[in-house]
């Protein structure tokens, strides 16, 4: 495909990550749950890690992963579509400028009517957990198949915190372990059928902006530098690549950890 089309790939996945700004209040619009059983089409993937000794199958990581994925794609579906349950974990739709529930992330109306082919890469790190609160900073940055414009990667600085407490008895059990990356799961559905946040609700699902003196860990640094060794910081201290640089392309990953089933379904 054309460099335009891949410039507007890039542009349209990364709409979902671009912050609304604005005044509002920190109240909720609550909302229905959302449907138990559905299997949209969704043309980007996924792929996960984490810093040494997070476990990615663990119940804290997979509640951290399940909020930055929904979030992600209620831009593109609305709220009561998005992943089971996460309107209501979420609290309904957030207001814009509301300081910890960004409003793109929980709008009840797509944001975004256009899916991007890509490969989102999305790395857990400054994890914390007790049993009844969880919070983690995950770091990103997207692949395209096409050549192209790709914003995520100049600078890098994709970044969103993450905070959930308990409401349940207990915190529930992590769902079926995906077991190999480069396979894809016969049992597994792109967005899972099952309510993941039970138990739980999210208090915080927001975009780390530096200009308004949010601060991203040094766990993403140490993972962008190395993704990509020969970027170096900028003046705000972001990487950048070097001149003349092409962003690289690669199909569309299978997803990781894939949505195989809850723990009671195998």
């Amino acid at each position: 495909m054309t460099g335009n089309r891949g410039a507007r790939i890039a542009c349209t996945t990364a709409a979902a990550l671009i912050l609304a700004s604005g005044c509002g209040t920190n109240e909720r619009n609550e909302s229905a749950p959302a449907p138990t059983t559905q299997d949209r089409e969704v043309l980007y993937s996924n792929v996960w890690s984490a810093d040494p000794g997070v476990d990615l199958f663990s119940r804290g990581a997979e509640l951290v992963r399940a909020s930055y994925e929904a979030g992600g794609y209620t831009a593109f579906v609305g709220l009561e579509n998005s992943y089971p349950g996460f309107g209501r974990a979420v609290g309904g739709e957030a207001h814009h400028g509301d300081p910890d529930i960004e409003h793109f992330m929980t709008s009840l109306e797509a944001e975004n009517d256009t899916h991007a082919w890509g490969t989102s890469f999305a790395h857990i790190t400054a994890y914390q957990s007790t049993e009844i609160s969880l919070s983690a900073t995950v770091c990103n940055y997207y692949l395209f198949p096409d050549k192209g414009a790709n914003i995520s990667l100049n600078p890098l600085k994709m970044a969103f915190s993450i905070e959930l407490e308990r409401t349940g008895d207990d915190a529930g059990k992590a769902g079926i372990p995906d077991t190999d990356p480069a396979r894809q799961d016969p049992r597994a559905h792109r967005v899972p059928t099952w309510n993941v946040f039970e138990g739980w609700k999210i208090t915080k699902l927001h975009y780390l902006r530096q200009l308004n003196g949010d601060i991203i860990p040094q766990g993403c640094t140490d993972w962008w530098r190395q993704q990509f060794p020969n970027f170096r910081p900028n003046a705000g201290g972001n990487l950048v690549p070097p001149p003349g640089f092409e962003p690289p392309t690669m199909p569309v990953a299978v997803q990781y950890p894939e949505w195989i089933g809850p723990a009671n379904a195998e």
